[in-house]
């Protein structure tokens, strides 16, 4: 039993890495929910670079521009991802607003560089390296440094 769990999983690795398929694409190539997101939050930057990864499991979708700003989309167009480096904060349009007033009410002289969403959860990383979570409603859960 053990040996088939481990041919099994073997194989579940070998073939996550070799069926991932990224490829280089046009900004119109985007779903329609990520190009909105895009224009409206970022539109006075310029865009570097636009692919897909394509695994057996999903679809993923990075932009990257010029002042070494990343945003990641899912398969739908919605973010999962904005980094913008240590120097340039995440517009406060692009994230949700309890968030953003948690950060300005209690770190006034700080501000987001990057934030990452998933199913359960926000982490925010501010400027000086603190890390927040929240929950997907935009409720406080803690502090992570």
């Amino acid at each position: 039993m053990k040996r088939v769990f481990i041919v099994l999983m073997t194989a579940f690795v070998f073939f996550s890495c070799e069926s991932s398929n990224s490829r280089v694409l046009d900004f119109h190539q985007l779903p329609a929910k990520a190009q909105s997101f895009i224009k409206t939050h970022f539109a006075d930057k310029e865009i570097t670079l636009v692919f897909s990864d394509d695994d057996f499991i999903d679809r993923d979708y990075e932009v990257s521009f010029a002042d070494g700003t990343k945003v990641d989309f899912n398969r739908s167009g919605e973010w999962i991802n904005i980094d913008m480096g240590k120097n340039q904060r995440v517009p406060a349009s692009a994230m949700p607003a309890a968030i953003n007033s948690f950060v300005t009410g209690r770190h006034p002289n700080n501000y987001v560089v990057d934030i990452d969403k998933d199913f359960l959860e926000y982490k925010v990383e501010l400027n000086n390296g603190i890390e927040i979570y929240f929950e997907r409603d935009g409720d406080f859960k803690r502090y992570d440094d």
